[in-house]
Formats: C-alpha cells, structure tokens, sequence
C-alpha cells in the first residue's frame, strides 16, 4: 500500500538527495575566510585560484540515480522483495557517494588549496548522512510488513 511509514521515508530520501544538489558538501578555508565551496554542481571559489579542479559529474550521476530509484522505488509496493533490492543498492550508490567524497574529492581539494575541509558548517554531508539513514528505515518497515504478509499466509 501507498500510505505506509516507508513511502515517507522513500519521499525524504528523494528530497534530501534533490537537496544535495543545491547545497554545498564542504567548505575549504583559510582562516576566517573561506576559499571555496565544493558541491554536486563543481567548485566554487572565493578566492581566485589557478587549478585544474576535480569533476564532480560523477557524484552529481550518482545523487540523481538515488533520487530517480526511490521516486521509482514507491510506486512498486506490489512488490516488496523488489523494493528492497533497490533500497538495497540505494544504500551502496550511497556508501559509495561518501566513500568519493572522503577519500577522492576532499584529499584532492585539500591538496590544491592547501587548507582544510570544514564539513561541520556545510549541509550537504549531513543530508547525504540522512539519507542512508532513512534508506535503512524504508527497508526495515518494508522486511516488516514482508514477515507480516508470509505469517497470515502460513494462518490461511
């Protein structure tokens, strides 16, 4: 059925992925001033550099799969196995989004503007955080209302 607690939480998780999109993941600075921004849509900078930086298209391909898989994901409750399949390599384009960005594109930029990433007061990592999050929520209500379906089968 449409109206169960994991369609809300397979729409949060459309919105917070279409969120990533327009907020920054991380901020680069040096000391009160922040050099540059970094985020789904590229680098932003403040303070003119003259360095080749990283694409970003690949996390940006990745974000908007999650968004179109869990737009996708809601409307198949007619099958629940199926729906936790795609929850299931939600959550792994999603490990895999974190992994780019710790360990590719913030080691990258940090090396080109000699600074450090400041992730406290960004909000893109924190959405992309809540993401998986509500990922492992839909699909635990999902396995939830599987086992209660296969119990009244075995009653029948």
């Amino acid at each position: 059925m449409i109206q169960r607690i994991q369609t809300l939480f397979l729409f949060i998780v459309f919105g917070l992925n279409l969120a990533i999109f327009f907020v920054p993941i991380a901020s680069f600075f040096d000391s009160p001033v922040y050099t540059v921004d970094f985020g789904l849509l590229g680098v932003r900078e403040y303070t003119h550099y003259h360095a080749d930086w990283p694409d970003t298209i690949y996390l940006a391909a990745i974000t908007g799969l999650i968004c179109l898989l869990s737009f996708i994901t809601v409307f198949m409750y007619k099958r629940r196995m199926m729906q936790i399949r795609f929850i299931r390599f939600m959550i792994l384009l999603s490990i895999i989004f974190l992994a780019l960005i710790f360990f590719f594109y913030v080691p990258n930029l940090e090396a080109l503007t000699q600074t450090r990433a400041d992730y406290i007061s960004q909000p893109g990592i924190y959405l992309s955080i809540a993401s998986v999050l509500f990922l492992i929520l839909a699909s635990r209500f999902i396995m939830k209302d599987e086992k209660l379906i296969r119990s009244a089968n075995r009653l029948r």
